[in-house]
């Protein structure tokens, strides 16, 4: 079997699959989510496409203004009968085994995209590729990373690479960070913050907190909370790469 240019120890296996999840909780949280969809903060162009790129490669179907237009959806009908995904209707087991099937099932409504989806513009890239063809990316990587490390180690990260969207957002976040958990703000829907950490899910995981400012950039709020997400956006504000709007 084809072993691939670069040799793999099991270590750098596993730290190619976290850094990869890391980066594409990354170009959820703070690209799609904070920025795209609240517009809490913006992006130079370097690092917006980067993201763009990457979620074309690790995600099969995922237009960035149906994303955006489903997560809008969710805040303006949370927990009711027309919100696309959530757990107090469809159920916590089907949030976490067919969250992506709900989130696709609203992002082929029309009307859904053109309602919430305003002020996304697409550009050439989305004409041409992203929107265009977004089920080519993944594919497209599973070829690279086969080629460059062999059929089944490059198989096995890309499997790891592609769940990690689907699973850990749209099933894990979705689904769970709106059944268990505590809330630091009484709101109208059921949202909650899953643990005080919001380390491995980029600071998703303070999502109680969002629900009660979803504008802001900074998702924790009492001293002994900590975002991710906020660290990040801080970094990269210093080399000029993120603008802070609203915290």
């Amino acid at each position: 079997m084809y072993s691939g240019f670069i040799q793999l120890t099991p270590m750098a296996k596993f730290l190619i699959i976290m850094v990869s999840m890391q980066i594409s909780f990354m170009a959820v949280s703070l690209y799609l989510h904070r920025g795209l969809t609240h517009g809490a903060i913006s992006f130079h162009p370097v690092l917006s496409h980067f993201f763009r790129l990457w979620l074309w490669l690790t995600t099969a179907g995922l237009v960035r203004k149906q994303w955006v237009a489903v997560h809008r959806k969710h805040h303006a009908k949370c927990d009711t009968v027309d919100d696309p995904h959530s757990p107090q209707i469809h159920g916590i087991g089907k949030l976490l085994t067919q969250g992506t099937l709900l989130y696709r099932k609203a992002a082929r409504c029309k009307e859904v995209v053109q309602m919430y989806g305003l002020g996304v513009k697409e550009d050439w890239m989305d004409r041409v590729i992203y929107a265009k063809h977004p089920f080519i990316g993944a594919p497209l990587f599973l070829i690279i990373e086969m080629m460059l490390f062999g059929v089944s180690t490059g198989a096995m990260i890309w499997i790891f690479q592609v769940i990690t969207v689907p699973f850990w957002a749209s099933g894990f976040v979705n689904g769970l960070a709106h059944y268990l958990g505590y809330r630091n703000n009484v709101t109208r829907d059921a949202s909650r913050n899953l643990i005080p950490l919001g380390i491995f899910l980029c600071g998703e995981e303070l999502h109680n907190n969002h629900h009660a400012r979803p504008g802001s950039a900074k998702l924790s709020q009492k001293w002994w909370e900590f975002d991710m997400g906020w660290v990040a956006i801080r970094l990269f504000s210093l080399v000029g790469l993120i603008k802070v709007n609203r915290i």
